[in-house]
């Protein structure tokens, strides 16, 4: 038979328990369940946690009682949450977190554990507590840290939103402002075609009667012309909004470019009786670093708004002068058009620079245009960093002032002489490079209706060998296209100017081109072209660029 082991019962039965409780590391004690839950015991770790040297100084600071224990402020919510407990489970340890005030005054969080008994005495709850400052201050730390990266996490999601919002928000505008912008090309381009169409059906149908062929084909180059402007600016304001567009600075006379301008609208003018003055006053710095083509195209923009709006018999001015307190080595000027025409509303003035936006009153007064002039104006002058003011008043006229800075031309550079003379007498036959069948029989046409003489080649490698098997002094001036097959307008230039004989390689070369841009131009000077004419071919533009390049 087994010997059952040996109980440790008596050996407990032997400790006393008080002394056990004595040297708990953690507070404890026991306090009535009922009436004024009056403490009945206190070990000696609770006595220090309260900061209390014995019972008699713990009864003085809590007043022996559960309730005089926690923190006034916190009593009602720690008996609301350890009846709550209890209903919930009578025999699980009820938990709560409370403040205390030790008797130096200072407060600290306490972790209790407690449990309620029904004992032959009484009622009772037996408690163990443990300073959880430290403990709860590190908890506290860590759910602020939590909380912290949730408030970033939310702002970032509110800027989140925002971006999105403000992104959908300028998504619906561009929409809107390209169904404008749409509608608004889509009328500016269908109204000149239609009279192209229009007036083509008609020169057709009335083929036999020359004046009204006539008149009728001077309403198809005028409405052809309006045409090709708002292809060219719509062309132009796309570059310039996509970034694409960059300033070619270099050595110009300023008068000289305002003397030009004005000499290119003088035609403008006298169609519509508009006297167009220009005054220049004494520059001390004429030549400077500009991008020549794109200022000319602001002028002569402002100037040509002047005439449209001008009544007959009145005048445009239009003067230049040199503003001071310029920078070392800058120079500043004053560009200002004026006219004595319709004016503008004020609210048109604030939307002027819009594209396709036009004063309500140039429809009753039968002007044409894009709207697109003056959004290029604005374009080019934020390129060239400068300034544009407007004055204007219904029927009294509108100022244009322009105040820009240019860099001053090197001291030591002599201004730009004339090219010398190639020893060439009057252009009479012209080599026509254009790879377009359609194109060459056009511009035949058009250069045998002038007078001269045409040959051509439908490539860049047939005009060279043309050149080449030709006398020396067969071709006076080649009209060169740029993109062509087999050898393009670039490299024919170069090969041609790589001919042995001087005379073939010094022979003028004009570039006749779609390509239209300023660096088109640019690049056709430096591949070795004398000048760059846009298509659609324009005779007189032509002639005088045959003055200057040949002659």
């Amino acid at each position: 038979m087994a010997t059952s082991a040996p109980s440790i019962f008596p050996a407990l039965a032997q400790l006393d328990i008080g002394d056990v409780l004595a040297h708990m590391p953690g507070g404890f004690f026991v306090y009535h369940a009922d009436g004024d839950e009056a403490v009945v015991y206190v070990n000696e770790a609770c006595l220090r946690i309260f900061g209390c040297a014995d019972e008699e100084q713990f009864v003085a600071l809590t007043g022996g009682t559960f309730p005089g224990m926690v923190h006034p402020e916190d009593i009602e919510a720690v008996e609301h949450s350890i009846s709550r407990q209890i209903q919930a489970d009578r025999y699980s340890m009820d938990y709560v977190e409370y403040r205390i005030i030790r008797r130096d005054g200072s407060v600290r969080w306490i972790e209790d554990y407690g449990h309620h008994v029904t004992l032959d005495a009484g009622e009772f709850f037996y408690v163990f507590i443990n300073d959880a400052t430290d403990k709860l201050r590190e908890r506290a730390d860590e759910l602020e840290a939590v909380n912290a990266q949730l408030r970033e996490a939310y702002a970032r999601e509110l800027e989140h939103r925002t971006m999105l919002r403000n992104a959908l928000s300028e998504a619906e505008a561009a929409n809107v402002a390209k169904n404008t912008f749409l509608s608004n090309m889509s009328h500016d381009i269908r109204t000149p075609l239609n009279a192209v169409v229009g007036y083509a059906s008609l020169i057709s149908a009335h083929g036999g009667e020359a004046e009204r062929v006539r008149a009728y084909s001077d309403k198809v180059l005028a409405a052809s012309e309006q045409l090709l402007d708002v292809v060219n600016e719509t062309l132009e304001i796309s570059r310039m909004e996509a970034g694409h567009v960059q300033l070619a600075e270099a050595e110009c006379s300023l008068s000289e470019l305002v003397l030009q301008a004005r000499m290119d609208m003088v035609d403008l003018a006298d169609r519509a009786d508009v006297t167009l003055a220009c005054d220049i006053e004494s520059l001390a710095h004429d030549r400077v670093l500009v991008d020549a083509v794109r200022l000319s195209h602001v002028l002569t923009q402002l100037v040509d708004n002047a005439i449209k709006y001008s009544p007959a018999g009145s005048t445009v001015r239009i003067s230049v002068a040199e503003n001071a307190g310029a920078p070392q080595g800058f120079a500043s000027f004053r560009f200002v058009v004026a006219d004595k025409g319709v004016g503008m509303e004020p609210a048109f003035m604030e939307r002027m620079f819009m594209p396709f936006e036009r004063e309500s009153n140039t429809t009753a007064s039968g002007v044409q245009g894009t709207g697109l002039g003056l959004t290029i104006v604005r374009n080019v002058l934020d390129l060239m960093e400068g300034e544009l003011a407007v004055e204007s008043a219904p029927g009294e006229g509108s100022t244009f002032t322009v105040d820009i800075t240019f860099r001053q031309a090197p001291a030591d550079v002599a201004a730009e002489a004339p090219r010398p003379s190639r020893g060439r007498g009057p252009v009479h036959r012209i080599l026509l490079v254009e790879d377009n069948e359609l194109n060459r029989e056009i511009a035949c046409c058009l250069l045998d209706d002038a007078g001269y003489a045409v040959d051509t080649a439908e490539n860049g490698e047939v005009a060279v060998g043309m050149i080449e098997e030709a006398d020396a002094c067969a071709y006076d001036l080649v009209l060169m296209d740029i993109q062509m097959p087999v050898m393009d307008g670039y490299a024919a230039t170069r090969a041609i100017r790589a001919l042995p004989d001087p005379l073939r390689a010094s022979l003028p070369i004009i570039a006749v081109s779609a390509n239209a841009f300023s660096e088109d131009r640019k690049r056709s000077l430096e591949c070795g072209m004398d000048a760059h004419l846009p298509k659609p071919l324009d005779v007189h533009r032509l002639q005088s660029l045959i003055e200057k390049v040949v002659h």
